[in-house]
């Protein structure tokens, strides 16, 4: 990734808006009646979100490792928002 100008806010600010997906996935399960099947191409849609954020955790958890291994140092001021 190459370096940037733009700040932490910035960044996170031009990033696209989106609902995470296993919340729309939750809420349309918890919509329907106990006794209902899911459809083929709802089930596809499930393992699709379950795929897809276990990859999500994968990330997190490969930026945490690399995180947790840089070397601690104190700043001379407190950035804002914290």
């Amino acid at each position: 990734m190459p370096m940037t100008t733009q700040t932490a806010f910035e960044i996170l600010a031009s990033e696209p808006e989106t609902i995470n997906p296993a919340i729309i996935l939750a809420e349309e399960l918890m919509r329907r009646n106990v006794a209902e099947l899911l459809s083929a191409e709802e089930v596809r849609n499930a393992e699709n979100v379950l795929e897809h954020g276990t990859e999500e955790i994968k990330t997190i958890d490969l930026h945490k490792a690399a995180f947790l291994k840089c070397t601690r140092t104190s700043a001379a001021s407190i950035p804002p928002g914290f």
